[in-house]
């Protein structure tokens, strides 16, 4: 059983991903950019990698555009249905839980404040926390850092291949959370590629691996 809980926020406890999907669109189409949405969901996390590889000139202000509008759409967005649910057992069991996300702290502060949801957390590491981000390890290895807990009794829970990829350099067990609305976004094949550890499309079977 895992002691530590590291979990993604965009797609995993926060349903924020078609809000970035917008927010991605968007620009992308103002520059002449028809793509398809999961095409533009590879761009979750890294979208200069991105608009560089599709040969957006004006990088800069292609993403405080798309930054601007996800800021005027995420804080009304939703939590998935279990989200809190989950996180109630894992608080009931003891575990030492941390949040991971390559959002800004801005953009989720005011959704944990709106469920109130700050208590579920031991950490939470935002993009400004780190200086390299997920699929990069070192996000996770911060939130083990201030969790004070090791690898080998840790677990990363996310939705994307930079969740997974981030455990997997980290030397962490993964959980991939893929439920049917996914599809739109993700290939199930290609997060497989990564081998998480488990895959769940019912985020309450968390509770039955940890």
């Amino acid at each position: 059983m895992k002691q530590y809980i590291l979990l993604d926020w965009d797609g995993n406890l926060a349903k924020t991903l078609d809000v970035w999907l917008e927010a991605c669109r968007v620009p992308l189409q103002k520059r002449g950019l028809t793509l398809s949405d999961t095409e533009i969901a590879t761009c979750f996390g890294m979208p200069v990698e991105r608009f560089t590889e599709w040969g957006v000139q004006d990088i800069d202000a292609a993403i405080q555009e798309m930054d601007e509008l996800a800021g005027r759409l995420l804080p009304s967005v939703e939590l998935y249905p279990d989200a809190t649910m989950v996180l109630d057992g894992l608080r009931a069991r003891g575990k030492k839980t941390a949040l991971i996300t390559t959002s800004l702290r801005r953009n989720v502060v005011g959704v944990l404040e709106r469920f109130n949801m700050q208590h579920y957390f031991d950490a939470v590491v935002t993009y400004e926390d780190t200086k390299q981000h997920k699929p990069h390890p070192q996000p996770l290895e911060k939130a083990l850092d201030i969790l004070g807990g090791t690898k080998a009794e840790a677990v990363m829970i996310g939705d994307s291949d930079k969740d997974i990829g981030a455990a997997v350099r980290a030397g962490i067990d993964s959980i991939l959370f893929y439920p049917p609305e996914h599809t739109k976004y993700y290939r199930l094949a290609d997060l497989q590629q990564l081998r998480p550890t488990h895959v769940v499309t019912d985020f309450r079977r968390i509770l039955r691996i940890v």
